[in-house]
């Protein structure tokens, strides 16, 4: 091949890369991040309308306590996850029983009121619920 020919192919693949690459950007420029509500807040998550009504934290625990309603659902309340720190999502463990009972199953109109646990020092995280391919997530600040 000729100088000349590798040239041209050499300033056509830079092209294509740049032109690439600018779609990659604009794509990523138009994603929202996620809306971090806060305790208090409440959201509809598919069918189900879901509340974070208190956090504490006592003994290396973070208590949370939430409120579902929308479906009878035998898991509703159980897709529940919390990130702290440098922590991978971590799942609830069985809250004392002072706090409330555990999440579990939900009514389409009853008000389901539960309690999650999870094992943690961190004082603040990110609690998530994930349900019909949507999720809200909360920011909570241990007390």
């Amino acid at each position: 091949m000729k100088t000349r020919t590798l040239l041209l192919l050499a300033v056509a693949c830079g092209l294509v890369i740049l032109v690439a690459g600018s779609i990659k950007l604009f794509l990523l420029s138009d994603t929202k991040s996620p809306v971090h509500l806060s305790i208090g807040v409440g959201a509809t998550i598919g069918d189900m309308r879901v509340k974070v009504v208190s956090a504490e934290r006592r003994a290396g625990t973070t208590l949370i306590v939430v409120e579902l309603v929308g479906a009878d659902d035998v898991d509703g309340a159980t897709t529940w996850t919390y990130a702290a720190g440098g922590n991978a999502q971590l799942r609830p463990l069985a809250p004392p029983a002072d706090v409330g009972q555990k999440c579990g199953a939900t009514s389409a109109t009853t008000p389901t009121r539960c309690a999650l646990a999870f094992a943690t020092n961190e004082p603040r995280g990110v609690l998530v619920y994930g349900r019909a391919g949507e999720k809200r997530l909360w920011d909570i600040v241990g007390t």
